[in-house]
């Protein structure tokens, strides 16, 4: 009976300390809710455009250049799981950001005109969805030293039921041998260029995409068909196979200036996205194939995933400035010379890692929402180029 009685005190602590730690991670909203932003302190981030529920009568339907509606069913409780998964896995988070929005609403995955139609309330949901993985992106490199992996997650429809990993590349150039894909060429298309010339092993852009150690390849270890990958090398190109779209090309390194690498991740339903035990299956795999991924291609090490808060990796870059700095406690703006133009995208976290504020820059200054206490901050912004970041005093 002692034992059943600390068995059971044992077990309720354990649920305590997790709810505990569930509570401690930071949630941010958009206007009207429409946008969520999980803060996370792994160098994952997530996005998912296509799961939302919200139909608000204020946004008409989209109808402008042949809009797609579908949703991608239980994605949002799909990245809810892998969320999850990781924090099981590490005790910390990755970041996620969820548009909540029906597809007919907003399509977060299409630039602006195509996304919103011009809808007002459309156009600063969709602003806010992608200023918040510019925001998340330059939180997890700050901690993880440019070290980040990108994921937009979505469900496809296809009849065969196997993941679709989309890098920006056509089906009929996955197709392409392994000499031609490792030009400068294909390697410039890529959303994982960064990783090609900066990997552990010195892979090359082929074997990143379809070698022993690549994600596909990885994830069909752990009993989910993926393609590209070892066991698919390609897709066909019959198959209405996704290569990726709007949100790949504009955060991760294909894009100039940008360091992260990522991937659109297409899950197909059966085995993955149709019950819940489904998805907690492959959330458990796919939060551990990550894990390993970006431990054996960059040496990543996410047990101090809840301790670094970035000041160890600031390097201030030259040409920009920010003043006063020194700056008073009273004071709300910050301003900012020298960058290459004028609006830019912004974080504050304080000493402890602890997001402060972030956004979109007013011009040329940053209008602080609420006064700071005295002591040190980190400021990170992102301009053309890569991030400058500098220390702030405030007193």
């Amino acid at each position: 009976m002692k034992n059943t009685y600390r068995q059971i005190i044992i077990f309720w602590f354990t649920c305590l300390l997790a709810a505990n730690a569930a509570f401690s991670q930071e949630t941010l909203f958009g206007t009207n809710n429409y946008i969520e932003y999980q803060v996370g302190t792994l160098p994952i981030v997530i996005s998912v455009p296509h799961g939302g529920y919200t139909s608000p009568n204020s946004i008409p339907d989209r109808t402008c250049n042949n809009p797609v509606f579908a949703t991608d069913a239980f994605s949002i409780e799909l990245a809810e799981k892998i969320s999850a998964s990781l924090f099981e896995l590490t005790g910390c988070y990755p970041h996620i950001i969820y548009n909540h929005l029906k597809r007919s609403k907003l399509d977060c995955n299409r630039n602006l005109s195509d996304g919103a139609c011009g809808n007002p309330e459309a156009k600063i949901a969709w602003n806010e969805f992608h200023n918040y993985i510019d925001t998340a992106q330059l939180i997890a490199n700050i901690k993880f030293n440019e070290n980040t992996i990108y994921i937009d997650l979505h469900g496809h429809g296809n009849s065969i039921q196997r993941i679709e990993l989309g890098y920006l590349l056509y089906d009929d150039e996955l197709e392409l041998a392994d000499s031609i894909l490792n030009t400068s060429k294909y390697i410039n298309y890529s959303t994982v260029k960064n990783l090609v010339y900066n990997n552990a092993a010195n892979l090359s852009h082929s074997q990143l995409l379809r070698g022993d150690l690549a994600l596909g390849t990885l994830l069909g270890n752990k009993g989910y068909p993926s393609v590209p990958s070892l066991q698919i090398p390609f897709p066909g190109t019959k198959t209405n196979y996704y290569s990726g779209g709007y949100n790949i090309a504009e955060h991760t390194c294909y894009a100039s200036g940008n360091t992260v690498n990522g991937v659109q991740m297409e899950c197909n339903y059966s085995g993955i996205r149709d019950s819940e035990s489904n998805r907690v299956k492959f959330a458990d795999s796919l939060a551990a194939v990550l894990l390993n991924f970006l431990n054996i291609h960059r040496n990543v090490d996410v047990s101090n995933c809840n301790s670094s808060n970035g000041f160890s990796e600031l390097k201030e870059t030259s040409g920009i400035s920010v003043f006063p700095n020194p700056i008073k406690s009273a004071d709300h703006i910050l301003y900012v010379a020298g960058n290459d133009h004028s609006e830019f995208n912004y974080i504050l976290l304080n000493i402890d890692g602890r997001l402060i504020q972030a956004g979109r820059s007013d011009n040329d200054k940053i209008v602080l929402q609420r006064r700071l206490l005295p002591g040190i901050y980190l400021l990170r912004i992102k301009g053309k180029d890569k991030p400058a970041g500098f220390k702030i005093v405030v007193d």
